[in-house]
């Protein structure tokens, strides 16, 4: 069974590709969205695994969308 994190790494990631392949262009948002979610989770599970999946994700999108933020 998926943890509670996991779960919610899970939603967004589905969520963004959902809105992503009908609306590319609300990247931005979407990225912004992704980065607080990525705070706050860091906040409360600092060392957890699932943290750098979706730090992964979101710099893959950036790389997809020519997005300049993406991160090490």
């Amino acid at each position: 069974m998926t943890d509670r994190i996991d779960d919610i790494i899970d939603r967004a990631a589905e969520y963004t590709k959902a809105l992503l392949s009908k609306e590319p262009d609300r990247w931005p948002a979407a990225r912004e969205g992704l980065e607080r979610i990525l705070g706050d989770l860091r906040g409360g599970a600092p060392d957890h695994p699932g943290l750098r999946r979706l730090r992964r994700f979101i710099d893959d999108l950036s790389l997809i969308y020519g997005d300049d933020k993406a991160r090490d």
